[in-house]
């Protein structure tokens, strides 16, 4: 029979080319990933597919999610509103607990330009959560996590009996999976020779002594005798499977030097990692408000936290697929409640748990990479490349692929499962100890606040007893009545009664002058034919009490003799 080409199994598909990709120093493809998922779904659940705790969405899926400018999870929602459809029961089906996401990130250097492509796992725990007021959470699962440290003032070393002539400054530390780079400048005066080999150095974490780091020299002046010398560069030193460590200790040179101790701050996450929670919080609302199975609850997709699992990091720089499918088949193997309970657990419970190590995922490609052969030559015997076919004729083809897939971890399981559950019990042990402590201090303050009440009604009680009385308490005094304020209306009808008594005022005046006028006119008609005028009298020259010619009394008439 002549050899197939590909295999498939329910719409997943690998070519030889792929199958290529399973070798020393290569990288796996969202085509081998989906392929051996799928393979796991339908095989290693009890029950098979309909069983499986877990669901998931292909390596495309974030992807085809951000495509057409999306800006949020309910924007691109559109773009892959079929996805989920394709699921028998739908994303919300009762039995799943937690779903996966490969994210293939495109990486850049410092100078911007690309740098290749690294797979880690997005891994959505307890996704019902946002309608049912519960904890979800979008674990970020990076075998390849980066942090940095960069010192204010440079930390120092300095070779003994130099008199500080001789002198080592770290100005930044930082870390890229199994990669840890030190930014150095090792400088001294001639007077003890040249300087140490830098590749000399020693890094120790956990401590596992890290030895042999890759030189990156930007200055190379060994110097010598009575010669100034100055390394300026960076130590590139691989870190060992076992260290997990955030401390480290660097030994510069052949030795003499003082050790320089530094130590990173937890992994926190990436604008990336930050963006997927974002988006799959948006896509979880959306998808429950049009498929959920109870629309008129609504999707809270801010209670989706994102955190960053402490997990092994890799060795190599093309094991991160690999890493990304052993996450998601062990995944497959847990129970419902274990994987929804892990949306609750602090980083430090996560961190120790069994997370697949470089020696793992090692031993797992070489299985998958035989497996792989053991099908293609399965199938040019049958004549088919359908796998599902292969394993339906064959129980034992059908043993070893699941064997390839799965490792015998039920006691290391259960184990982290029975510490998990201790540190949640423990952890509502204090949650009950404090609100029964909030509710004691609610209850306190709640009493003072009603004997206060009682107080001030007995006070206003007492004192409206004396008023009816007649009397007032002893001691108190009248207050003074507060002058009211006319108001805006008092003013404004006010206003007439002013214009009518200067009006009044107006209409006395004039009556007045009308009267003061009859009386002058009465009197010039008595008055007889004006007499030479008298000179006036001194009383009335400039007098302070002088009145006015036409107000002054008539002349006295006199008799003639």
């Amino acid at each position: 029979m002549p050899p197939v080409a590909e295999l498939t199994f329910r719409r997943a598909m690998i070519n030889l080319t792929d199958a290529g990709r399973l070798g020393e120093g290569e990288d796996l493809n969202d085509a081998l990933l989906d392929f051996f998922v799928r393979l796991g779904q339908a095989l290693i659940p009890k029950g098979g597919e309909d069983k499986a705790p877990v669901s998931y969405l292909g390596a495309v899926f974030f992807k085809q999610l951000r495509s057409a400018f999306s800006t949020s999870g309910e924007e691109g929602w559109k773009n892959v509103q079929n996805w989920a459809k394709r699921k028998a029961g739908g994303l919300f089906k009762p039995s799943y607990a937690a779903f996966c996401v490969p994210i293939n990130e495109d990486l850049k250097d410092e100078k911007g330009q690309d740098a290749g492509n690294h797979w880690w796992l997005a891994l959505v725990l307890n996704p019902h959560g946002g309608a049912r007021k519960e904890s979800t959470a979008v674990m970020c699962l990076d075998s390849m996590q980066r942090r940095e440290k960069i010192f204010d003032e440079p930390a120092m070393s300095y070779l003994k009996s130099s008199v500080n002539r001789y002198s080592v400054a770290v100005k930044k530390v930082e870390q890229a999976g199994y990669l840890v780079i030190i930014s150095f400048t090792a400088k001294g005066d001639g007077s003890m020779g040249a300087l140490q080999r830098p590749q000399a150095s020693r890094l120790i974490g956990d401590g596992v002594e890290c030895r042999n780091p890759e030189l990156g020299l930007r200055i190379n002046m060994a110097g010598g005798d009575d010669l100034a010398g100055e390394f300026d560069g960076t130590l590139s030193f691989s870190l060992d499977g076992r260290i997990r460590t955030s401390r480290f200790e660097l030994h510069y040179g052949e030795g003499g030097y003082s050790p320089i101790k530094f130590e990173f701050d937890p992994f926190s996450l990436t604008k990336l990692q930050k963006d997927v929670s974002r988006f799959i919080g948006g896509y979880l609302a959306k998808e429950w408000e049009v498929n959920g199975p109870d629309r008129k609850v609504r999707y809270e997709k801010q209670s989706a936290r994102a955190l960053v699992a402490d997990v092994h990091q890799q060795e190599n720089l093309n094991d991160c697929g690999v890493f990304v499918l052993e996450n998601t088949l062990r995944s497959l193997r847990m129970k419902n409640d274990f994987l929804r309970q892990m949306a609750t657990a602090t980083p430090a419970v996560l961190k120790s748990f069994p997370w697949p190590s470089q020696a793992e995922i090692t031993t797992r490609k070489a299985k998958l990479k035989a497996i792989v052969a053991r099908l293609f030559a399965a199938g040019a015997e049958k004549g088919t490349g359908d796998v599902e076919k292969l394993l339906k004729d064959d129980d034992v083809l059908k043993a070893d692929v699941v064997a390839s897939l799965t490792e015998e971890q039920e006691e290391a399981l259960d184990k982290w499962a029975n510490d998990l559950k201790s540190q949640l019990a423990s952890r509502q042990v204090d949650k009950m100890e404090v609100e029964a402590e909030i509710k004691r201090k609610e209850e306190a303050a709640q009493a003072r606040r009603e004997e206060e009440r009682a107080k001030k009604e007995e006070e206003l009680r007492k004192a409206e007893e004396i008023r009816l009385q007649g009397k007032r308490p002893p001691g108190s005094r009248r207050s003074p009545t507060p002058k009211k304020k006319d108001s805006d209306k008092d003013k404004k009808k006010k206003k007439p009664q002013k214009k009518k008594r200067q009006d009044s005022r107006e209409d006395d005046y004039s009556e007045e002058q009308a009267s003061s006028c009859e009386r002058r006119g009465k009197k010039k008609s008595k008055a007889k034919p004006k007499s030479k005028k008298r000179p006036p009298s001194d009383d009335s020259r400039g007098g302070a009490d002088s009145r006015d010619a036409s107000e002054s009394p008539p002349p006295r008439k006199r008799g003639r003799r």
